[in-house]
């Protein structure tokens, strides 16, 4: 199928923030990278011109794009070099009152750092149109005494419900269910293959095979659904785990600080301590001196006789 403008437009106006729905339309562009320039344009266009609400979402598709197609090319790594630093200005305007998506936006652009996805200076321009009002923690300056306001690590999950998440999720997985596995087993071969059906003639074998197509039909539409829900419990607990892994991030970093805090605060004590031990040891030991016995009182105030 030949790209087409209005079909693009179309499938960005129906993009969602669901994972399926990046990665389809993600994966189509990639089959049309050899209208990588149409396609970057048009995002763009429907970038600026979108809801406030819907342009994380773009970059979203930027960043599968980008990525995915690496290995296929530079197309999309080129074009998209175009218009990033209008994109991003652009974004980060929007936002500038939205922490969490300014949070994002930087996440993306610290993974295209860590993978060597654009050169470290074009990264550092991009990352120049972040608000000036905001540090990289995510620390909102307004005044001295301004308190610092977290976008992710406060809403991060604790460890027991990422574990006991990891857990249902297994235990429940429609993947490691042997049963449903050995059912299919035991399906007829001829339900897999309808070429067959025209071979039998016998009504009493046609209406039995029916029966087992149809209970194949229902084990298999109620596995789909399985694998569907899982498929959306997956996509929570690994977004649930980005947020851990981010909160754990961001506690490295205080933990780094706050040790190199303490280790010079413990180097300062330790010079005290040689100095006031130094200056013990300087002083007379009055402990090993021998004094003369005071006299008797009536030694004193007692006259001759």
């Amino acid at each position: 199928m030949s790209f087409n403008t209005s079909s693009f437009v179309g499938k960005l106006i129906e993009l969602n923030t669901s994972q399926q729905s990046i990665q389809t339309l993600s994966g189509w562009a990639i089959h049309h990278r050899r209208n990588a320039q149409q396609i970057v344009d048009i995002w763009f266009q429907q970038l600026t011109n979108s809801p406030k609400d819907r342009k994380l979402l773009f970059m979203y598709l930027a960043n599968d794009i980008i990525q995915n197609s690496k290995r296929k090319g530079s197309d999309f790594t080129r074009e998209f070099s175009r218009v990033l630093p209008d994109a991003l200005s652009h974004t980060y305007k929007s936002a500038v009152d939205d922490l969490k998506t300014i949070k994002q936006i930087d996440r993306i652009l610290s993974i295209w750092k860590e993978r060597d996805i654009f050169a470290k200076d074009f990264i550092e321009k991009l990352q120049s149109y972040r608000p000036q009002g905001l540090k990289a923690d995510d620390t909102v300056i307004t005044s001295p005494n301004t308190k610092r306001i977290r976008s992710s690590s406060d809403s991060a999950p604790d460890p027991d419900t990422v574990i006991r998440s990891l857990i249902n999720l297994e235990r429940g997985s429609a993947l490691q269910d042997n049963r449903v596995k050995q059912t299919f087993t035991m399906i007829p071969g001829e339900v897999w293959n309808a070429n067959t059906v025209e071979k039998i003639t016998d009504r009493k074998r046609l209406e039995s095979l029916l029966k087992s197509v149809d209970k194949s039909y229902e084990l298999l539409s109620q596995h789909r659904i399985r694998l569907q829900n899982e498929f959306h419990e997956r996509n929570k607990v690994a977004a649930m785990l980005k947020e851990f892994v981010l909160h754990q991030k961001d506690q490295l970093r205080n933990v780094e600080t706050r040790l190199s805090e303490y280790q010079g605060k413990l180097s300062k004590v330790q010079a005290v301590r040689a100095q006031l031990q130094a200056h013990l040891n300087s002083l007379p030991d009055l402990s090993n001196t021998s004094l003369a016995p005071l006299p008797e009182p009536g030694s004193l105030f007692g006259g001759d006789e």
